[in-house]
């Protein structure tokens, strides 16, 4: 009797561990597919970290699946991209999305996003380098007084569309710091400017105020002008054109600063550089 009654305690336990068993493994699997149905929805909301944090969730409940544990590595990858495009490193941001676009069974809303960002910072870094050549050049053509055609190469930098994103800042920021430094020039000099990120197109950007097309204030075609224009010219001006006719093998101690000013208005008015004035001189 005892024995019949061992027997009936021990198969009553074992439909209870039975039963514990599936319900936690019920559990656990409901607990894996809201984690992982979170994890989603953050994803595709733009909420990385969150999205994350889900997938690892899911991972903690079922170690086995393989698809938390992708989702966890190209969220990884394309933070990583994220960070080094904030950064301005996008040669490793661009490795980082290729990465996270290229990995088996991801997201698909992760692939998508990432292809988008590489082909987005391809364009970039072959704008960045054509726009660092061009504000290279535009800064030469403003140091030998050449203000205008300094501000139309500008403007291939100030009038692309996309100029605004963030990865452009610092180019633009410098674009538009010369930019203002030759409309203050050119509107000292008479002439009527405006942005190159204005309404009004480039060609019109830089027109002169009067009939005498940017002659002096006298009419004639020497670059010369009366009295107060010369306070037009700043003393670094003075102290560059004079190394620049130093430089043409003249002796610039024989020049006064009113003949450098004359030199640095001639130069203006013809659309030459001083250096090239200074070979008068010779």
């Amino acid at each position: 009797m005892r024995r019949w009654m061992w027997l009936i305690a021990a198969f009553v336990i074992a439909i209870i561990f039975v039963g514990y068993g599936y319900t936690k493994h019920v559990e656990t699997e409901q607990y894996y597919r809201n984690s992982f149905q979170q994890g989603r929805s953050a994803l595709k909301a733009g909420k990385y970290t969150a999205a994350e944090n889900h997938f690892r969730n899911a991972q903690k409940k079922k170690a086995s699946s393989d698809v938390a544990s992708v989702y966890v590595k190209q969220i990884q990858k394309y933070k990583e991209g994220l960070q080094s495009s904030k950064d301005g490193e996008y040669d490793a941001a661009k490795n980082a999305f290729n990465e996270a676009a290229g990995i088996e069974n991801g997201s698909p809303t992760l692939v998508r996003r990432a292809s988008v960002k590489k082909t987005e910072l391809e364009e970039v870094a072959r704008e960045l380098k054509i726009f660092q050549k061009n504000y290279k050049k535009a800064s030469v053509l403003s140091s030998n007084y050449e203000y205008t055609a300094s501000n139309l190469k500008l403007a291939t930098i100030l009038g692309y569309g996309n100029i605004d994103k963030s990865y452009y800042d610092d180019i633009y920021k410098k674009a538009k710091k010369l930019e203002a430094y030759n409309n203050r020039v050119l509107a000292g000099l008479g002439y009527r400017t405006a942005s190159a990120t204005s309404s009004s197109s480039t060609s019109r950007s830089i027109l002169p105020s009067d009939s005498n097309n940017g002659l002096g204030q006298n009419g004639d075609d020497n670059g010369q002008t009366n009295g107060d224009n010369d306070t037009l010219i700043t003393k670094e001006q003075i102290r560059k054109a004079r190394r620049d006719i130093a430089s043409q093998g003249i002796d610039v101690s024989a020049f006064k600063d009113r003949d450098v000013k004359e030199v640095i208005q001639r130069a203006r008015s013809h659309q030459m550089t001083v250096k090239e004035v200074a070979q008068e001189f010779k």
